[in-house]
């Protein structure tokens, strides 16, 4: 059995490379480590990059990679694929495949974290780095036809836990260490990446950016909430070029080794405990949505 440490980064397709880097660096605080005519790379903090920019006429999500546990090697990722009939594709750097719903996946070796990587980030120096960066990568989540499918995919093949379930089977949350979620599923009928999540670290931070954000005439179609499930504040920017949502949260629950997963109710509570449900418009990324979020008419949709 595979065994994963964490989210490494998300790799998108964007049309104007120029454009895209520079509104991660503007608008969402990362910073540019490298960048050549065809691809940039960004990181949240210290880590070498979290978001890889690919110039693409398609736009969108082109996979999540997931460090391998420092006990597997990527010819140990190959002989489990192998083992399992998973079609791969094998680079210097990675392991590639697709889930079920065709989702693109990425093995990655473990990051040692070594000198100062390996002190808390409060602890460390920057001559680079700017103010306000958010701590971290958190998680991916994806609107998929068929939750049951993908659950079974991500456990066995991918390596992950199932942490909750939302109802027995309208979604499913997945783990890879003490986080809540490095992943999850809504079961909507449809396929589609949902969002990106990164973690602020406290509320304030969130504020702050929501702030930042709005100078930039994003929109925010959901948020503030609190999750039932995962517990963590959060909120949701539209971000049409590469067709998602960006969440901003803090205060994700933390699960220990003898977690047992639980089914909460497929209702408000579990969505969001301070109240409102999501509009219709998030979970769609048609023009009309995102016309009508702009107008703030979201909650007229049906």
């Amino acid at each position: 059995m595979i065994k994963l440490y964490d989210i490494d980064h998300v790799k998108f397709g964007v049309a104007d490379l120029d454009a895209a880097s520079n509104s991660w660096q503007l608008e969402f605080g990362l910073t540019e480590r490298a960048r050549d005519t065809k691809s940039a790379q960004l990181a949240v903090n210290y880590e070498p990059y979290s978001i890889l920019l690919e110039k693409s006429d398609e736009a969108g999500i082109r996979y999540a990679a997931y460090n391998l546990h420092p006990d597997f090697s990527l010819e140990d990722a190959e002989r489990h694929l192998n083992g399992l009939g998973i079609e791969y594709a094998r680079t210097e750097q990675a392991v590639h495949f697709r889930d079920p719903e065709n989702n693109g996946v990425a093995y990655v070796p473990y990051r040692p974290r070594i000198g100062q990587d390996a002190y808390p980030i409060t602890s460390r120096r920057t001559d680079s780095l700017p103010t306000g960066r958010y701590r971290r990568l958190g998680h991916v989540n994806y609107l998929v036809q068929d939750v049951g499918r993908m659950v079974e995919f991500y456990e066995h093949v991918v390596g992950q836990q199932l942490a909750d379930r939302l109802g027995p089977d309208a979604g499913a949350f997945l783990r890879v260490g003490a986080d809540h979620h490095v992943n999850a599923f809504v079961g909507t009928g449809t396929s589609h990446f949902h969002h990106v999540a990164f973690d602020l670290g406290d509320w304030g931070m969130i504020r702050s950016a929501f702030d930042h954000l709005a100078q930039y005439d994003r929109v925010f179609p959901w948020g503030p909430v609190r999750h039932g499930i995962g517990g963590n504040l959060a909120g949701y920017v539209r971000t049409p070029e590469l067709d998602c949502f960006i969440e901003l949260y803090c205060d994700m629950e933390q699960l220990d080794e003898l977690h047992e997963p639980r089914e909460f109710p497929d209702d408000r509570r579990s969505s969001n405990v301070w109240g409102m449900l999501p509009p219709r418009s998030y979970f769609r990324f048609d023009a009309e949505s995102i016309k009508a979020e702009r107008e703030g008419q979201q909650w007229m949709m049906r």
